[in-house]
């Protein structure tokens, strides 16, 4: 049914990559695939357990809401690999790196300048990884020796276990310019909202979990996300003294919800700079709540371009900052998909992967059952030793026979697909698919919509409060899986 598609000749995310210098040094790793990377390196793509098992590194909002200091927070199965942390600001450079020493339990080492960065880093970051090194940038600091030094440090990098691959952070608070070279320069970027060391030491760990820490268990059946459509998130979220969390991220008088969905592409601008200040924000309004971070195309359902190496260069930005989820579209080519998901599993040890496919010009009447459970086989593609978490297939709904057809083929293929998936999203659109998003609920995460949102992310969305009021009047449990 033609449903995997190709883009453009040469915008693929390998084109993405080899000019994205953000990302300059995994131009050096061969992502298991038969791709062109300049320099083809082995890395070895993470082997996930299986989705079931505990999370052994407790998750960053669970230690948030046990009110813990940074500094009685224990070490609990993180690696340890290279990482520099830099930027202009030595308070805040100081700060954050307390905070990933703190987290990670490795040593620290402050570099003095860009001559001895080079050197400094190589000898003790590369042979022994263990070490956080820090680099202010002082006002007469020469941007290209520092680039060079960087660049060099990362290119003498050794093969790396994944979560343990060098990671250069590029920090700065949010009223500071944000300096280009240094952008280029960093394979990570951290904004600092406010002057409260407090919070800002929350977010930081919070970076440093999703680089360097096993992921929180995988969201699963009677878990609920809002997919938020603000065209601007400081609208919905403030950083101010008398703030509350708004109903969609706690909600007091419905289920509450489990994850913050944010569609990239529904911003009012996909510019870099604005994206990462976006998720900065919502990083900080969110409670604790993972961000899924979506970038939605027009062939999807979305109002993203259908531009495929514009795509894979906004969905870099959401690496750049580190979310804990990242939902990649199956409609792009699977050279692409697989590259992609391959980057993000060994660069970042608390990312999991959400394979989705929303079939908008079809209904699911229209579609053989063969097709069908085939959607979520595509879906579930990934690289080898790679991994996708979730598969999430959408279809169009004319009837609500087409929302138990839906639920069925989930039901029937979840045992074919690999071990590493740990949840099934299998919903309609429009009203007739309503009651797939009740059935949902028995088989993974369901994308709700909240009244205090400025719209639905899309037709036939429901609140967690319906899609549950629903289940009682067709005389089900209203979730299972959470106390009555």
């Amino acid at each position: 049914m033609g449903m995997v598609q190709t883009g453009p000749s040469g915008s693929t995310v390998i084109d993405c990559i080899a000019t994205c210098t953000s990302l300059q040094w995994l131009q050096r790793l061969s992502l298991n695939t038969s791709l062109p990377f300049p320099v083809p390196i082995h890395v070895p793509i993470p082997v996930r357990a299986s989705a079931h098992a505990p999370c052994p590194c407790p998750c960053p909002w669970a230690l948030e809401s046990e009110g813990r200091a940074l500094s009685e927070r224990r070490i609990l199965h993180c690696v340890t690999g290279p990482m520099l942390i830099f930027g202009r600001d030595a308070e805040l450079v100081s700060s954050v790196a307390a905070t990933a020493v703190a987290t990670t339990g490795a040593g620290l080492s402050a570099v003095v300048d860009a001559g001895t960065l080079l050197k400094n880093v190589v000898a003790a970051g590369w042979s022994d990884p263990s070490t956080v090194h820090t680099f202010v940038l002082e006002g007469d600091c020469d941007p290209d020796a520092v680039s060079r030094a960087i660049n060099g440090a990362l290119a003498t990098a050794p093969v790396c276990h994944p979560g343990t691959l060098p990671a250069v952070v590029y920090v700065r608070r949010s009223h500071s310019p944000r300096e280009t070279w240094a952008v280029a320069t960093s394979t990570h970027e951290f904004e600092a909202i406010g002057e409260d060391p407090a919070p800002i030491a929350t977010d930081f760990e919070r970076l440093i979990r999703i680089l360097r820490c096993a992921p929180a268990a995988c969201l699963g059946p009677g878990s609920y996300f809002v997919s938020l459509t603000f065209p601007d998130l400081s609208e919905a979220v403030s950083c101010g003294e008398e703030w509350t969390p708004p109903e969609w991220a706690v909600d007091q008088q419905g289920p509450l919800h489990s994850a913050l969905e944010v569609r990239a592409d529904l911003l009012k601008s996909q510019d870099e700079e604005f994206v990462l200040s976006q998720l900065a924000i919502m990083r900080r309004g969110s409670q604790g709540l993972p961000i899924i971070y979506t970038v939605r195309s027009q062939n999807q359902g979305g109002d993203f371009p259908d531009d495929e190496a514009e795509v894979w260069r906004l969905m870099l930005a959401g690496l750049r900052f580190g979310v804990e989820y990242v939902d990649v579209e199956a409609c792009w080519s699977r050279e692409g998909r697989e590259a992609f998901i391959a980057l993000a599993k060994s660069a970042h040890r608390g990312t999991r992967v959400i394979g989705s496919f929303h079939s908008i010009k079809q209904t699911v009447a229209e579609i053989s059952d063969a097709d069908l459970c085939a959607l979520f086989h595509e879906c579930a593609r990934a690289p080898v030793g790679g991994s996708v978490d979730i598969v999430k297939v959408v279809g169009r709904a004319e009837s609500a026979q087409c929302s138990i057809r839906m639920n069925q083929a989930a039901i029937s293929v979840r045992g074919a697909l690999p071990d590493t998936v740990g949840s099934i999203v299998a919903i309609c659109t429009t009203d007739a698919g309503r009651l797939s998003r009740a059935l949902n609920v028995m088989l993974g995460p369901t994308p709700v919509a909240h009244p205090a949102l400025p719209g639905k992310a899309a037709p036939g969305q429901l609140s967690a409060v319906e899609i549950e009021r629903i289940r009682q009047i067709l005389g089900l449990s209203s979730n299972p899986f959470t106390k009555q």
